[in-house]
Parts: structure tokens; sequence; C-alpha cells
């Protein structure tokens, strides 16, 4: 497949299975108070009382698979609902990607050589491309845990909301994989070849496990949605946020000398990311709230986010 064509076809996937760039728009996404003057019809109620329900009211896991669930199908339904704003925004993370791929071996010859002539960059690889192996999960879950049994309310949210967001990513980033069939650096001597859909089956061809799931990266977009949900829950900290997206940043950049990823992969990995973790913080998030407003005029409903 020529260079043209594939990145034409990259994109063309990237803009029909990852609505993600448009959510930062959503409409819980504005800091202002908004109020209806008509109260709304039944199904919008029912939809409202559906997707902030009392989380005290069911049990953990119960309430865990259902914000889940609503959660996708918001997700993959967000172009939907797409505005001028999120067109441009997503339009530029479009272009972007196609500049990328098109400079992907020029881009990953240049930073073999920077690992070849610095010893520090080799030795630091495994360790930082290793950081999203199933530790961004575990960390989650035991913030979770210690906030369960401290009685704390802010770290049971935040390892919920990580938690959220890496699950949300991983469906995403296996989707994607699994369209794009994009073969690994490592696959081919730095050579950029794509299978397409085909490579749905390649993969699955005996010692082709993970040539053909280049496009885009899991252990990025693992980390920067668990950076993402971190910065923001820990905001007052000059440590944790600088921290959090370091380390993200500095795994990705690994998995390019590690050969698993091209930069494009990197990138794309990390914006959306950022995205579905931002959806989902607006979603799940105390600080986003939703109340009955009672004037003389008439009742509405009240959208409230704190900051």
């Amino acid at each position: 497949m020529k260079k043209a064509e594939h990145t034409a076809w990259i994109l063309a996937v990237i803009l029909l299975f990852q609505p993600f760039a448009v959510l930062a728009a959503e409409s819980g996404a504005h800091p202002v108070q908004e109020q209806t003057e008509a109260p709304p019809d039944e199904k919008a109620k029912a939809r409202d009382r559906e997707d902030h329900a009392d989380p005290e009211s069911d049990s953990n896991k119960r309430r865990f698979f259902r914000d889940f669930w609503q959660d996708e199908k918001r997700l993959w339904s967000s172009p939907f609902r797409a505005s001028s704003k999120d067109l441009l925004v997503w339009g530029g993370l479009l272009a972007l990607t196609g500049v990328l791929i098109h400079n992907d071996e020029a881009i990953y010859r240049d930073i073999k050589e920077f690992q070849a002539e610095h010893e520090w960059a080799d030795k630091a690889t495994p360790f930082l491309s290793d950081m999203a192996q199933g530790y961004p999960f575990a960390l989650a879950g035991a913030i979770w845990v210690t906030g369960a049994l401290t009685r704390n309310d802010h770290a049971k949210e935040t390892g919920y909301l990580a938690l959220q967001a890496m699950l949300h990513s991983f469906v995403v980033v296996q989707v994607v994989k699994h369209l794009t069939g994009r073969a690994r650096p490592s696959a081919f001597g730095g050579e950029d070849r794509w299978a397409g859909p085909a490579g749905f089956f390649k993969r699955y061809e005996e010692g082709k496990w993970s040539h053909y799931d280049a496009m885009f990266s899991g252990h990025t977009i693992t980390l920067w949605s668990l950076a993402t949900v971190l910065a923001h829950q820990y905001r007052k900290s000059v440590v944790v946020p600088v921290l959090a997206y370091s380390l993200a940043t500095l795994g990705g950049l690994a998995t390019i000398t590690d050969d698993l990823h091209w930069i494009s992969d990197v990138v794309v990995g990390a914006a959306i990311g950022y995205a579905i973790s931002r959806f989902v913080i607006r979603r799940r998030s105390k600080n986003f709230q939703i109340a009955p407003v009672i004037h003389r005029d008439g009742v509405g409903i009240g959208v409230r986010i704190l900051f």
C-alpha cells in the first residue's frame, strides 16, 4: 500500500472510530450554570435518573458497570453531537496525525540514532516502556482501596475515575488496533506497513501476535488516561500534575525507543487518553452536579460545575 493511500486510510479510520477529540466540548464541559424553564420530558427524566443515580443506592460493582456502559454509549455517539468548535479541534488532530504518519519512518530513525548515541536512553527504555504493563490499573485500584479503608471519598473517587477512564481507553485502542493493522517498527526493520482490517486476522497468525497492533499506542493511552485523572484530582498540588504528565510522556516516548510504536501512535494515544479522561471526569466527578431548580416562574434543571 502506498504511503499516500495508507495515510488516507488511517485518517478515515480515526475519523470514524475515534470521536473522542470531540468530547472536550460535551454539554457538561462549560463552567457555567444553566437553567431550563420547561420541565424535561419523561424520557429525559429517566435518562437523568439513570445517569446520575445516587451512588450509595447501588452496590459499588453495579454502579461501576452501569456507569461504564452508559459512558460507552455516550462516547461512541459523541460525533453526532459535535459542534463547530469540536470539529475544528478534531480537524487539527487529524492534520497533525497525517503529517506525523507521513514522517514516521524518518522520525523513528532519528530517535534510534539518538538512543544509540546516549546510553542512558537505552537503559531507561525498558523501565519506562513497562510502566503501562498493568501498573496503572494496580495504582488506580490501590488508590481506591486506600480511600475505602480510610474513608477518604476523594481517594475513592480518584481511583474510580482512573479505572473507568483506562477501561474506556482499552476498548477504544483495541477496536482501532484491529481495524488499522499497522505493523510495529520492529516487525519489518523500521519499515512502515499497514494491513488494514485484514490485520485483525494477521494478528492471530502464529508468531505474529504483536506485529500488527501499533496504531495507536496502548501504553500511551493508558498512561495519559491515568495522568489526566491524577492531575485533575490533585490539581492544587504542584508536584502531582507535573510528575503524572512527565511520566506519561516519557513512557510514551519509550515505546518508540523500544521499537513498539511510531511517533504518530504515541501522539494520538496521548490525545485520546486525555480526552477520554476529561469526558469521564465531567460525567462522573462529584464536582459535576445536576439538581432540580424551583423559582417563581416555574421549575427546571440546574447544571453546576465546580472548579
